[in-house]
């Protein structure tokens, strides 16, 4: 595949990413529940670790791949804190 056609894909491919970040965090803004909230807090969580790898996949930057796993450890403590809250 040519280089140039696999920066279109990757450059759309974080453009959607981005579009459907904020979709979910207009869900976690007006969920009806505090369970809807905290699976879309979760949800986003996961689409800006994907979006951090690709970013490091198009910038051929290797360090962003660390800071994406801190952030998924930070995601998954988060989420356990939130749960946490909800339980009764």
């Amino acid at each position: 595949m040519p280089d140039s056609i696999r920066q279109i894909l990757l450059w759309g491919s974080a453009a959607f990413l981005s579009a459907a970040l904020f979709l979910c965090l207009f869900r976690a803004a007006l969920g009806p529940r505090l369970t809807d909230r905290v699976i879309a807090v979760n949800i986003v969580g996961t689409k800006v670790i994907v979006l951090i790898a690709l970013l490091s996949f198009i910038l051929k930057e290797a360090y962003l791949i660390d800071i994406c796993l801190v952030y998924a450890v930070l995601n998954f403590l988060s989420v356990i804190v939130l749960t946490r809250e909800v339980e009764p």
